[in-house]
């Protein structure tokens, strides 16, 4: 996977260990407040929650959608520090909720799309059974999303490169 600066920095840490929710939200905590602590920007919030996004919908998926209406809307507010420190709030509420596998399933469909053009009939029914599997419990987490950071590999995308999911469930059993 590609490297990404904003990445946690013990990365190794996280894909050795079952990452638990507290985990995450520790992580998210600790990035947000330093972000604020060096200075937060609207451009740095806005790129700080695209991170978390596949996160976020892992986590909960009805806070999910009400939290990117929210950060769209931050020029309407009249401070930056309030507005963040409501975020913070929202962004620490939702990730109290433990990801679930039928979120983890949505979170692996999503993904699959961004692929969709790339791929082969085969390669996009055998990605789809995997996630099907997984859903079932008959496969861990990390094999679909092995299978999609191989995706990633061969075929570079971005926004997915810069995507914390990855980092955190990698390795998740």
């Amino acid at each position: 996977m590609p490297q990404n600066s904003q990445m946690p920095e013990n990365k190794q840490m996280l894909q050795n260990q079952q990452v638990t929710p507290s985990i995450v939200y520790c992580h998210a905590r600790d990035e947000l407040d330093a972000l604020c602590a060096a200075g937060i920007t609207r451009g740095k919030l806005m790129e700080f929650h695209s991170r978390y996004k596949l996160v976020l919908l892992a986590h909960s998926q009805p806070e999910y959608r009400e939290i990117g209406p929210f950060i769209a809307a931050m020029d309407k507010w009249p401070s930056l520090s309030e507005f963040t420190a409501e975020y913070r709030q929202r962004l620490l509420h939702l990730l109290s909720h433990s990801p679930t596998v039928a979120n983890h399933t949505n979170v692996l469909m999503h993904v699959q799309g961004y692929f969709r053009p790339y791929l082969t009939s085969a390669q996009r029914q055998a990605l789809a059974q995997l996630i099907e599997q997984y859903r079932l419990g008959e496969w861990p987490l990390s094999a679909p999303i092995a299978q999609i950071m191989d995706y990633m590999v061969e075929f570079p995308n971005d926004y997915l490169a810069g995507q914390h999911y990855f980092t955190f469930y990698s390795a998740q059993g």
